[in-house]
């Protein structure tokens, strides 16, 4: 398993971005990663997983956005999803990146299906795992959106004395994963260590510092790049009737259902997923 690459960082419209990069054949367009919303997510903890398989044949990228990993704590304005892919298509402008093929998890994936939908010039493919961009189901409410899941991070925040490496693995455990045996001790470290971010911490005083919800509904059918939806049967977040409805809207999508997983499907099935993105990326 590869070690954390060294850290680098780009300044896109006076935010510090965060990422790291693994060299990789430079004929086809590169790999961009991009990460969830839970406490702690970063790019690199994400996907540190699929890091070697995917470096082998892409030039890799491993991207936190604004308020997640070593990039800045800043305030988001206006719809989350619609300022995050601005500084998504700012970061790739500032290395000089015309095109990439996107693998996100979950908040990353609504942040790129709305750059797919607004700029589809420069994404070759898109990748989404676990995504909900949109308020509920077809057949279901969201239970992201139910009362049960209202206090999730202030819970881990706030509560019981704050943020702690026990509470991080609770969460992940009954959040992220099926199989509590497939949290390892290097993720659950940097998930912890990136969550106690203490200029973090000071955004959580100000509610309003992450921006507006952003139903993505409406620009389903601008998806024009080709897309591979990964679902894990088990997702606490939502069923499997969201991703459906992403199948049914985009232009060209196909859906992979892992019944062994849950959230973070790259986690658990490490070796199913990079096998299935890798042999889909590599039709394009």
């Amino acid at each position: 398993m590869l070690q954390t690459p060294e850290s680098r960082f780009v300044s896109v419209d006076g935010v510090r971005l965060h990422y790291h990069e693994i060299d990789g054949p430079d004929e086809r367009p590169p790999v961009i990663f991009t990460h969830g919303g839970g406490p702690g997510s970063n790019a690199w903890s994400n996907f540190r997983l699929s890091a070697e398989a995917f470096s082998a044949r892409y030039r890799c990228y491993f991207l936190d956005f604004p308020q997640f990993g070593k990039s800045d704590m800043v305030p988001v304005e206006g719809p989350v999803f619609s300022w995050h892919a601005r500084k998504l298509l700012g970061y790739m402008d500032a290395l000089g990146i015309p095109q990439a093929h996107l693998v996100n998890q979950s908040f990353g994936g609504c942040v790129a299906i709305r750059f797919a939908a607004e700029h589809p010039e420069r994404v070759a493919t898109l990748q989404v795992i676990a995504s909900q961009p949109v308020e509920r189901g077809i057949s279901q409410p969201l239970p992201l959106f139910s009362k049960h899941a209202a206090t999730l991070m202030s819970d881990y925040f706030m509560a019981d004395s704050g943020p702690s490496a026990e509470k991080m693995a609770a969460l992940i455990r009954r959040y992220e994963l099926h199989d509590d045996n497939r949290l390892d001790d290097e993720n659950l470290r940097q998930r912890y260590e990136a969550s106690i971010n203490p200029e973090f911490l000071k955004l959580l005083e100000n509610p309003g510092a992450f921006g507006q919800w952003e139903n993505l509904l409406p620009v389903f059918a601008r998806v024009v790049a080709p897309t591979q939806i990964f679902w894990g049967l088990h997702d606490w977040f939502g069923g499997v009737d969201v991703p459906m409805l992403m199948l049914n809207q985009f232009a060209d999508a196909r859906l992979h259902v892992m019944g062994r997983a849950a959230h973070h499907v790259q986690t658990e099935c490490p070796d199913e997923f990079n096998a299935v993105a890798l042999a889909f990326l590599g039709g394009y």
